[in-house]
């Protein structure tokens, strides 16, 4: 499979700095075996087109170049306003049966499933399962003004995987980063590395006894689309024109894009 344009976004440009930061101090978050998966429903019933996310989605055991520029701060996940919060399902590129969890804490309080089996024949990897369609989207129910939210990955969940992943780098156990980040058309995208240790290494972390899984750090194997809402969406990225939300920094990209000096994310 050639190289993604992702990857070229990646390795050229600088995207809201207002959303990466540090690693923040570890938070701990028990995963409930109890959830159940929320209503799934398709792209044409709710009117939404995956189509112009698809060319993100990075290349299969492609390392992504520079991924931490692009290191999300959770503390930005901050609703100012009220929006109903919508996760739609891009793409995976995983053997993992990966699950999501978000979390809300603040104004509202809630936790539980996104999806509870990430696994699809249309995806960019197909290793068996599928339960969803690219597209497919959950409501995660309104969310007040002044909610704090967060994600969480399973690794292979469906399959009784134990490595949980999340958005701050101290609350994963190999301390790596294992979430991308970044906003486009008024949305956030998020991909997710879901293979434990460091770039290609294998036998047991001595910190923490856990195997190293030969992860290719590609941030591809579950890739969605949050929806918090145009608003929320432009206060986080200090942004005040709806479509400027991704900021070039290489002038050879924005040629190359046909921007001609513009930062309006051209129509797909």
């Amino acid at each position: 499979m050639k190289t993604s344009i992702l990857t070229t976004l990646f390795a050229t440009s600088t995207v809201l700095a207002s959303v990466l930061a540090l690693a923040a101090p570890v938070k701990a978050f028990s995963w409930n075996n109890s959830w159940t998966q929320p209503t799934i429903r398709s792209k044409t019933e709710i009117g939404f087109d995956d189509a112009p996310f698809q060319k993100f989605v990075q290349a299969e055991r492609i390392q992504l170049p520079g991924a931490g520029q692009f290191l999300l701060d959770p503390s930005k996940l901050f609703l100012k306003y009220e929006h109903e919060v919508k996760v739609h399902f891009i793409n995976e590129g995983a053997g993992y049966r990966n699950q999501l969890a978000f979390e809300a804490t603040g104004a509202t309080n809630a936790s539980g499933l996104v999806f509870s089996d990430i696994s699809s024949t249309e995806a960019i990897g197909n290793w068996g399962g599928d339960a969803l369609k690219l597209g497919d989207t959950v409501s995660l129910g309104k969310m007040a003004a002044g909610t704090q939210l967060d994600f969480w990955l399973r690794a292979d969940g469906y399959n009784g995987g134990t490595n949980i992943f999340g958005t701050k780098t101290a609350s994963n156990l190999d301390r790596l980063q294992h979430v991308v980040a970044y906003a486009y058309r008024n949305y956030l995208i998020l991909g997710f590395e879901d293979l434990y240790g460091d770039l290609w290494a294998q036998g047991i972390d001595p910190l923490t006894g856990i195997a190293n899984e030969n992860s290719d750090r590609d941030f591809n194997d579950v890739v969605v689309v949050v929806d918090i809402g145009e608003a929320n969406v432009r206060e986080l990225t200090g942004v005040p024109e709806p479509t400027m939300v991704m900021a070039l920094a290489a002038t050879g990209l924005m040629g190359a894009l046909g921007l001609r000096r513009r930062l309006r994310v051209p129509e797909a």
